[in-house]
């Protein structure tokens, strides 16, 4: 039926046109609705912002939250640690199910987000109640500032930004460094228009906010990317511990959009293939780090079944030249590495501070790359066949014949880490703001 309303809508000059019309009254309709709820939510900040002050100057605490739905997704360990070490503030992390994976139930995703949390220590608190199978409210939670995890987190509407923003001041770090060429998505999503504050990458980044953003940037803070404070740090001892039979350490990082419409992956045509080098190159330790969204996206397009996907996993766990890397904290790995290989957008640009050889996987058909994704990627190996693979493994890892290190180390300032700390700012500014 419905394909039969739409055949005679594509015959119909008339009825087509007004199809499109309606289609296009509706997405704009929408769009200026959400414009709309922006402008009301700032205006709310006006007062709440006062409010808060007063609890800043009293002897409560402030209490900021974390809503964190993916523990990959988790950027704000370095603000976490600067606020919690503020008297005045309470921070906290909720914890839910990833509503995304839609191959795995609720309870497995949250457990695996809980998991992360307990690991590292976090004070955290459970935000979806198991019993009741329902999410907590946000007056359960009683939250002075939150920061959400992602523009599209999947949390149901009572916890969402309209809603929030009645009692809380709403923040938000993008949870990665933005190259690609996504103008809407990256800088003019309801939560960053609805946010008190947006912590921005670089100036570059403000610049798009002001250009592309409903806010036009008025609510955007340039801090650098908290992720990148790990390079602050000195070098820990990595848990990827090698023995001089290893000569490298390559990580494998593989993005999760086959057949889909922003299409950077390349995993469909050298997935087999990489198992294949894995076994050759015996001498190479390899860390397969795949996007979060890969395992039950590959079963949602059926590009694979649940048991080869799992086989697939199982393969990289048992490798006895390498293994696989499932967390958010990955930088030690980063640090300790000698290569990375990805076509991953936010990778190819945390991990050039390394210093160390990137290899890009390039799919022609992908969305493409902002102007900082461009500059970048001139400077990076290329590889738009696995032979391209091949060679970048002999030539410039093995060999050490790293020709592009100069022109890659050029870039370095695109991504340059904040040298007090972002996370130190980020909090720093929150304290400056309320005092």
């Amino acid at each position: 039926m419905k394909n039969f309303v739409k055949l005679i809508i594509k015959d119909n000059a008339i009825l087509n046109t007004l199809f499109k019309f309606s289609l296009f009254f509706f997405n704009n309709a929408r769009r200026l609705i959400i414009i709309f709820k922006s402008h009301i939510v700032q205006f709310r900040y006006k007062k709440l912002k006062i409010l808060k002050k007063k609890i800043f100057l009293s002897d409560k605490k402030i209490k900021v939250v974390f809503f964190i739905t993916q523990k990959q997704l988790w950027c704000h360990q370095t603000i976490y640690e600067n606020l919690l070490s503020n008297i005045k503030f309470e921070p906290i992390v909720i914890v839910f199910p990833n509503e995304h994976n839609k191959v795995n139930s609720k309870l497995d995703s949250l457990n695996d987000n809980l998991s992360f949390f307990k690991k590292k220590n976090i004070r955290h608190m459970v935000g979806y109640d198991k019993e009741q199978g329902e999410y907590i409210s946000l007056k359960q939670i009683n939250a002075d500032i939150i920061f959400y995890d992602q523009p599209v987190p999947r949390l149901p509407k009572k916890l969402l930004f309209f809603n929030a923003s009645k009692h809380s001041l709403i923040c938000y770090v993008p949870y990665g460094f933005k190259i690609a060429n996504f103008k809407q998505a990256h800088f003019n999503m309801e939560l960053q228009n609805s946010s008190w504050k947006v912590f921005a990458e670089s100036r570059w980044h403000k610049d798009q906010f002001v250009k592309y953003g409903a806010m036009k940037g008025r609510n955007v803070v340039v801090s650098g990317y908290p992720k990148l404070d790990n390079y602050l740090e000195n070098t820990k001892n990595s848990n990827l511990i090698l023995k001089k039979k290893f000569v490298k350490k390559v990580i494998w990082a593989p993005h999760w959009t086959v057949n889909y419409s922003s299409n950077f992956s390349t995993f469909e045509k050298n997935y087999i293939f990489f198992k294949m080098i894995a076994k050759k190159y015996s001498n190479i330790y390899w860390v397969f780090k795949p996007h979060q969204t890969l395992r039950y996206h590959l079963e949602e397009i059926s590009l694979m079944t649940k048991k080869e996907i799992n086989e697939y996993y199982k393969f990289w766990e048992k490798l006895p030249n390498g293994e696989f890397k499932n967390e958010s904290d990955y930088f030690e790995i980063f640090k300790n590495s000698d290569a990375l290989i990805t076509d991953c957008g936010s990778f190819l640009a945390e991990y050039l501070p390394t210093k160390k050889p990137i290899l890009h996987l390039v799919n022609p058909n992908s969305a493409g790359f902002n102007d900082i994704g461009k500059e970048l990627l001139k400077s990076y190996y290329k590889a738009y066949d696995n032979n391209d693979i091949v060679n970048f493994l002999n030539d410039v890892i093995i060999n050490n014949n790293d020709y592009l290190k100069d022109e890659r180390l050029n870039n370095l300032a695109l991504v340059k880490p904040n040298n007090t700390g972002a996370g130190k700012f980020i909090a720093e500014l929150i304290n400056r703001e309320l005092s």
